[in-house]
């Protein structure tokens, strides 16, 4: 990579830079992230205490070389590279976002970026980004706020329901006084309130079919499923229907000690359908469970804690983020990832590949018989494709 000397470089303000004795200086405060630099003649530190981005780089080598004789500009270019490699240098220059709503964003997603990739570039993307979230309740009541302040350029939130008191223990997006108003109607409100920038779409829907799903996320960049009725097959419509028109999108949900979430990228990973083809080739017994799973989840009783709904949304909407800008790769992308409500920990639950010969929604296969088990909970409603 060619570095211009004229160029004003700095170490990225969100690493504090401090010495530890005389020979020794560290840069970051955080496991993972932070180097300890061993400098015996404190060259590297004049170089680091003189990338502070207030003058360009050749005049920064200029100082370097008049404190150490015979450090030249190569020499200079060379450690500047290094500290670039590893991530701890960016391009001194203003961005439309600085000392905006968004300046907290951008700082962190500076820890993604370097001298080859502007700090910005996240944002931006995520400004003229359109996003599709299925379902204001326990997820995506939480869900809503981030997607917010994330800063996608357009939200397009669709549900049918109403606020009811027994909402209010975990759908924080809801008072009291909103009790018997449609969700879509208050989500409209709070979303004109917490940022006015985005322009924010309520769709007052049942999703009926995946038809439904396919006209609602037309042209849009990334969906969300947080939706669970009916339970299932809601998720595979929502599957069908993005997959139809190409749009990525995550899934998750709560359970009783456990939350899961997963992704997919149509035509590149395994869709949903493709997952219930790997369990029930990989498990002989998958079919008859899912078949009663599925008669009996239509009378299921509402499970919801509010410390455990929000982590999963949180996670959900980070990778819906990440899914749009790229700035950092997606943790559940054709992977079931369960987060452990008891210890903290994240599990991947399953991992499944694209059934492109097998899959009839996302490849070439036909109603096969692992199928039939949804006729029963579809009874009633328009067929997934």
């Amino acid at each position: 990579m060619t570095i211009s000397l004229d160029r004003h470089i700095r170490v990225k303000p969100i690493y504090p830079v401090y010495r530890l004795d005389g020979t020794r200086f560290r840069i970051g405060a955080q496991a993972g992230v932070t180097v300890d630099f061993t400098d015996p003649y404190g060259q590297l530190w004049t170089l680091v205490e003189a990338l502070d981005g207030t003058r360009p780089l050749g005049e920064v080598a200029e100082e370097v070389g008049r404190a150490h004789p015979g450090i030249g500009v190569d020499d200079v270019l060379t450690a500047v590279r290094d500290l670039d490699g590893r991530g701890f240098l960016e391009y001194a220059r203003p961005t439309p976002y600085d000392e905006g709503r968004y300046q907290g964003n951008v700082n962190y997603f500076s820890h993604y970026a370097g001298l080859s990739a502007a700090r910005e570039q996240p944002q931006d993307r995520l400004r003229v980004a359109h996003c599709v979230l299925f379902g204001l309740g326990g997820g995506g009541s939480y869900i809503l706020p981030m997607l917010l302040a994330a800063g996608f350029g357009r939200i397009t939130a669709v549900d049918y329901d109403r606020v009811e008191l027994g909402n209010l223990n975990r759908q924080f997006l809801y008072r009291e006084s909103d009790l018997g108003s449609y969700k879509t109607a208050v989500a409209a409100r709070v979303a004109k309130e917490v940022n006015p920038d985005v322009e924010f779409t309520a769709v007052q829907r049942r999703i009926e079919s995946a038809a439904d799903v396919a006209q609602l996320v037309r042209g849009a960049d990334v969906a969300i499923c947080a939706i669970d009725e009916p339970p299932f097959v809601a998720q595979r419509r929502v599957n069908a229907g993005c997959v139809k028109e190409g749009v990525p999108y995550v899934c998750g949900g709560s359970f009783v000690t456990r939350g899961r979430l997963f992704s997919v990228r149509p035509h590149r990973t395994g869709c949903m359908d493709c997952l219930h083809l790997y369990y029930s080739r990989a498990d002989p017994s998958y079919l008859s469970q899912l078949a009663g799973a599925l008669r009996v989840e239509h009378g299921r009783v509402t499970i919801a804690f509010a410390p455990h709904i929000a982590l999963v949304a949180s996670l959900i909407s980070g990778e819906a983020v990440r899914l749009v800008t790229g700035h950092a790769e997606p943790i559940a992308l054709g992977r079931q990832l369960d987060v452990h409500f008891e210890t903290g920990e994240l599990e991947v639950m399953s991992q499944w590949p694209r059934d492109p010969d097998g899959c009839p929604v996302c490849g070439d296969g036909a109603d096969l018989a692992s199928f039939e088990v949804w006729q029963e909970a579809e009874a009633g409603s328009p067929m997934l494709r």
